[in-house]
Formats: C-alpha cells, sequence, structure tokens
C-alpha cells in the first residue's frame, strides 16, 4: 500500500455494508500522507449475525473475494470466518485498550460449534491476547522478517514437522533470495507471477513454494501488514494439471500377483503390504503404519495421514487378507517392526527383490495407487468419488486422472454409436420404393 485510499464496500461481497477502520479514521476521510498508526489502514468488515447452529458450516458459500465474517447471536464473541481461499476459521473478539481485537481459534471445519462457543464463553471481554490482529510488526516490515514468526505460528498444532521443514527449505531456496528484501505491503501480483514463472522454470518445488508465499501474504494480512483480500498468490495455480495416473498392463498385474504367491513365505509382510496397496489405492505410509484398533468392518478409520483424517475402504479380498494376519498377531499393528515397538517403515528392499522375481522394469510402489485410480477413473466412476477413495482433500488432486475418464466417455459413446448403427443396418423395410428407417426403441436384441 503506497497511499492511503478508501476500500471500496465490495471487498467483503457477503457482508453487504461498507466496511469500517478500526480507529478514528473514517473511511472516506481525505487523501493524504498513510498514518503511521496500523490500526488507520487496518479494515474489517462489518460481520452479520446469525444463529450459527442453524448454519451448515461446511456449505455456507465462500466470499467472491476477501473474506467473509459471521457473528453468532448466541455467543456475541464468537465469529465465523469464510476466505476466498476456501478456509474457514473461528474467530474470537474481543476488546483491548478499547480497540476491537480478533483472534483465530482454529478450522471450523474440525472444531464442532459446540466445542467453539465453549472457547469464546470462557474467554475474558477485555484483555491482551495473542490475537493475530495485533500489530506485531512495522509498516514497513519485510518478507525476511516476518516469514521465520509465520512459520512457528504454524508449527504450534497446525502443521506437521515434515510440513514445516518442507516449506522452510523453499523458503530459503526460492523466497528469501528473490524477495527476502521486499516490503511486505508492497508485494503486488505482477510481482508474484514474475517470481511464479522463474521458479517454475529451475525447480518442481514450485507447488510448496507457492502455498508458502500464500500462506505468507494471509498471515499478513491478518497482522495489518496488507490489506484483507490482497494476496497477490491468489489465482496462481498450486498444483500441476498436467495429466498423471499410468494403467498398468493386465499381465503386469498378473505377474506381479505370481511373483507375489511365489515369495509370500520369504517375506510375507511386503507381499501382503504390496497386496493391500493394490488393493485399496492406499498410500505406502497409511497400510505400513496400519493398526488394528482403526480396522472397523470393511473401513480403516485413519486418525491422521498426509492430508488429515481419512478412511481406506476395504474391499472382500482386502479384508481376507487381514483376517489371515490377525490370526497370527499379538502386535497392535498389522505391520510390526522385526525389532522395536513400532510398525514397519520401509519395504524398498523387499520391493526390489519382488520386481525381480516379477521380471518387470522401473515401477515404483507409488504407481500402484496411481494404477487403482487409473482403473476406477477408465471405468467411469466419478472423480469426485475417486477422490474419495484416494484421500484427496482438494478436487485439484484427482483432475489429473480426468484424460482417462474422457477416454472412458468415448469408449462408451463408441458402443452406443454401434448399437444405433447395427440398428440402422437391420431395420430397414422398403415401404412405396423408399427405405423406411424402422427403429426399435424397446433396448432388447441389441448391445
Amino acid at each position: 500500500m503506497t497511499g492511503w485510499k478508501p476500500v471500496e464496500p465490495t471487498t467483503f461481497i457477503a457482508s453487504h455494508k461498507s466496511p469500517r477502520v478500526l480507529g478514528n479514521k473514517p473511511e472516506h476521510a481525505s487523501s493524504g500522507p498513510p498514518s503511521r498508526d496500523l490500526w488507520s489502514i487496518r479494515v474489517m468488515p462489518r460481520a452479520d449475525r446469525i444463529d450459527l447452529a442453524t448454519a451448515d458450516i461446511a456449505t455456507l458459500p465462500l466470499p467472491l473475494r476477501g473474506e467473509t465474517i459471521f457473528r453468532d447471536t448466541v455467543i456475541p464473541a464468537l465469529g465465523l470466518r469464510l476466505r476466498f481461499s476456501g478456509a474457514r476459521t473461528w474467530v474470537l473478539f474481543g476488546k483491548h485498550t478499547g480497540r476491537t481485537t480478533r483472534e483465530t481459534l482454529g478450522d471450523a471445519c474440525h472444531i464442532p460449534l459446540i466445542s467453539a462457543r465453549r472457547m469464546a464463553d470462557l474467554a475474558p471481554l477485555d484483555a491482551p491476547s495473542p490475537s493475530p490482529s495485533l500489530p506485531l510488526f512495522g509498516n514497513d516490515a519485510r518478507v525476511s522478517e516476518i516469514l521465520p514468526h509465520f512459520l512457528a505460528a504454524g508449527a504450534i498444532g497446525r502443521w506437521k514437522p515434515g510440513t514445516i521443514r518442507n516449506m522452510r527449505s523453499v523458503a530459503d531456496q526460492h523466497i528469501l533470495p528473490l524477495l527476502g528484501r521486499m516490503r511486505v505491503r508492497d508485494l503486488t501480483r505482477e510481482q508474484v507471477a514474475q517470481w511464479h514463472l522463474d521458479v517454475a522454470a529451475r525447480s518442481t518445488a514450485i507447488r510448496m513454494a507457492l502455498s508458502t508465499l500464500s500462506g505468507l501474504m494471509l498471515y499478513a494480512e491478518d497482522h495489518g501488514l496488507r490489506e484483507a483480500g490482497s494476496n497477490p498468490c491468489r489465482g496462481l495455480s498450486k498444483k500441476w494439471r498436467g495429466q498423471r495416473g499410468q494403467l498398468l498392463p493386465a499381465a503386469t498385474i498378473q505377474t506381479l500377483w505370481a511373483a507375489l504367491d511365489r515369495m509370500q513365505m520369504r517375506i510375507p509382510d511386503a507381499c501382503d503390504a504390496v497386496r493391500l496397496l493394490l488393493l485399496t489405492g492406499a498410500r505406502r505410509s497409511e497400510i505400513l503404519s496400519l493398526e488394528w484398533d482403526w480396522i472397523i468392518g470393511s473401513r480403516a478409520v485413519l486418525k491422521d495421514s498426509k492430508e488429515g483424517p481419512r478412511t481406506i475402504w476395504l474391499n472382500t479380498p482386502a479384508r481376507a487378507i487381514l483376517t489371515a494376519r490377525q490370526c497370527d498377531s499379538s502386535s497392535p499393528f498389522v505391520f510390526p517392526a522385526p525389532r522395536g515397538n513400532g510398525p514397519v517403515k520401509v519395504i524398498d528392499f523387499a520391493w526390489a527383490a519382488i520386481r525381480a522375481e516379477a521380471g518387470i522394469g522401473p515401477l515404483r510402489v507409488h504407481d500402484l495407487r496411481h494404477h487403482f485410480a487409473s482403473l476406477a477413473v477408465s471405468n467411469g466412476i466419478d472423480l469426485h468419488i475417486v477422490g474419495q477413495l484416494l484421500g484427496h482433500h482438494e478436487v485439484d488432486s484427482t483432475l489429473g486422472y480426468a484424460h482417462l475418464a474422457t477416454d472412458a466417455l468415448m469408449k462408451s459413446a463408441t458402443r452406443v454409436s454401434r448399437v444405433i448403427d447395427r440398428s440402422l443396418r437391420t431395420s430397414r423395410i422398403p415401404s412405396n420404393g423408399r427405405d423406411r428407417i424402422k427403429l426399435s426403441v424397446s433396448g432388447g436384441g441389441h448391445g
């Protein structure tokens, strides 16, 4: 923000009211040099008040830009914030030295309303809080200054340690060298787009790098360093939308299964794990870390996975494998490690031996998951259903298989056209010197 400008009411689509500015500066004040007081330029939308118990939190429409806030009529200090990015979070409103503050309580899709109301009801009404809305940084804060605080905030129960390591790595390699000295408030969409092209041209980590920078910009908005809804990363694709997935030949799968049968006595754990990977489409880590208590009938309910809690659906052959293993097991883990008290972590050497026995070339364990998804999509199963089977939280992750759905549709269309063509050729009846086409609509006798 290079100069103070009034914010248009359309910044917050769903509130239908002009935003108010925290502090004493009115929205349409005369132009002039920006105030050094961050609160004079920190804009917050007026919130609609509703009984949140009457709303379906997961399906409330998201704003077209910026964010929307709904205040609870039962616990007035509680609010629901919906962001253009898809985030749905509980926020706590309070007062500190006469100013309105906001504190993020957590993800509204995982914290029930009754719990959020209890948290808000127990909070003091007028006390200092670690609210992300408080101006913890100077108005000229640079990317390199706020990045450590952003990562530290996410490390407190929000992201996994591995995610933190990956974010810190891409920040050190791709964000700080190019953008680290820039003021956060001055970063434009054009600059981010050019950065995006530069990083994508030389690294495959652009997806993680863009996600990290986008999260950093939202963090800056929460701390008054940028206007709400001004994320310059918005609209840039975080995921590669190319084709993915490989439908392995049936002969390869048959050869692999036969090799598993021959090696079952030598490496039973690895063979059973590979079979389950083929039959469920689950990730390797999800299968290897399974515990018996997580298996309920035809489901394995995972408390945590790469993308959070998920369910692995177990078909009849998969359940038969698990039943046979449970009869001989005294461990809480389906695949207990030979040494120690945890589960098996890797099967790399065993997988190499299985491939050698089967006589197949380079094939990753993860390719079995791609085969499962490709087989499902090519047989006409809806992409959203396939995404649920794979544990994808975003449909973008499944769209890479869309080309296989197109192939399945084309094959179906070809089959229908052949049925119609056969009907036309076999149902011609001469009438008054012309061929009259008689089509059977009963559906019998063709196809």
